[in-house]
């Protein structure tokens, strides 16, 4: 059933909001963007980042810590130790297996590390380049590899942070696709039960397709403000006049 008040509501606040205005929330609230340009700058190796990154995504589940302190503990140990693309996969096997943020279903997450690393051991930069162009066959060759939907969680978050990667490596920014859907995790389920109880990723692609943002751009826009340390002041300071309709987002 649909409460079309709140939907109504919803869809005046995004009104509000653009891709550009999902960008500069990604590229100053994320922490994980935040994290992860640390690292590039740590790094001498652009191609090596950007596969540790997907590496990372894709097992970036069942942590046993927030995501902001895994990601960090990832940043902290690939800013101190080498690794070159024949161990790709053997290299994060041992980064994981010792690591303190990620240790449940440990045999489920090396075997997808196992499936994945050598179709990431086979690509250069030039190709990183151009799935950053198309990004939606990023996402079929992982959800190949990995035999996993193109709308399972890890697969899209994935190419969300494949995004971010890129865009620090690049210095360029290219917008996620429309059809890549938005990662569907408990946060965001029970968000959706505000204003439906159906399918969390059909409702946001609806809203997508309205409001003209990408669904892993409205992601950006809605899961940090839905975080319990969310910093409205910070934000405020950061994103101008429009940082204000973030907070009704909360209120709805």
């Amino acid at each position: 059933m649909r409460n079309l008040e709140k939907i109504n509501e919803l869809l005046e606040i995004f009104g509000h909001f653009d891709v550009n205005f999902a960008k500069n929330m990604e590229e100053k609230i994320d922490t994980q963007y935040f994290v992860l340009e640390n690292l590039k700058n740590s790094m001498k190796n652009d191609e090596m980042f950007i596969k540790l990154v997907i590496l990372n995504s894709i097992v970036s589940y069942q942590l046993c810590t927030t995501g902001e302190r895994w990601w960090d503990e990832f940043s902290i140990y690939w800013s101190k130790n080498a690794v070159d693309n024949e161990k790709l996969g053997e290299s994060y096997v041992k980064f994981l297996e010792n690591s303190k943020g990620n240790r449940r279903l440990l045999n489920v997450k090396i075997k997808r590390i196992e499936k994945v690393a050598p179709f990431l051991e086979n690509l250069n930069l030039l190709d990183f380049k151009t799935y950053y162009l198309d990004m939606e066959k990023l996402l079929e060759n992982l959800s190949k590899n990995l035999n996993s939907k193109k709308d399972s969680k890890t697969i899209v978050f994935a190419v969300k942070m494949f995004g971010y990667a890129s865009r620090i490596v690049f210095d360029e920014f290219f917008p996620y696709p429309m059809d890549i859907e938005i990662p569907k995790d408990s946060r965001i389920e029970k968000y959706t039960l505000k204003f439906t109880d159906e399918n969390p990723i059909k409702f946001w692609n609806e809203v997508s397709k309205t409001t003209k943002i990408p669904p892993l751009h409205i992601d950006s826009i809605i899961w940090p403000v839905l975080g319990r340390n969310f910093d409205f002041k910070t934000c405020e300071n950061k994103l101008g006049e429009n940082f204000r309709y973030l907070l009704k987002l909360t209120e709805l």
